[in-house]
């Protein structure tokens, strides 16, 4: 792993569970100042949960954004890594392979490949994998300053 990648992937467990679970961008280390890079899907950190993973390619803050995360996350068939939520920041999220179900605002709709679902502040919004294939998509995570 080379200097850039470990100084973007560095905060690993606690950055992942905030980018999972919900936390408010204030609980985890908003220290790092992302500048420009590749990372390989090799040097993502890897956060396992009992419904799938969560790889978490950068994380911190960019001129614009703060407590910036970016992600892919693989759910298992017939589960969610958390149920629907909502936070005080922007996210897209962007299906790569598989179907499930989308949630915002209390409405359910199927969800497929290629779909994607942009959250605003404080929306609740979730997707469930009611599916028979592991259900894959990007995350993109942010508050601006």
């Amino acid at each position: 792993m080379n200097h850039l990648t470990a100084k973007h992937c560095v905060t690993g467990v606690l950055l992942s569970a905030a980018a999972i679970f919900a936390l408010p961008v204030n609980a985890a280390d908003k220290s790092i100042q992302l500048t420009s890079a590749i990372v390989s899907q090799k040097d993502a950190h890897i956060t396992h949960y009992e419904g799938g993973d969560f790889h978490t390619y950068f994380y911190g803050d960019t001129p614009l954004t703060k407590g910036a995360i970016t992600g892919v996350a693989v759910i298992k068939p017939n589960n969610e890594i958390h149920p629907a939520h909502q936070h005080p920041d922007e996210e897209y999220l962007m299906i790569l392979e598989g179907s499930g179900t989308w949630t915002l605002n209390g409405k359910s709709q199927p969800a497929h490949t290629g779909d994607i679902l942009f959250a605003a502040p404080n929306d609740v919004h979730g997707i469930y994998n009611n599916g028979d294939v592991p259900l894959k998509f990007v995350v993109v995570r942010y508050q601006t300053k």
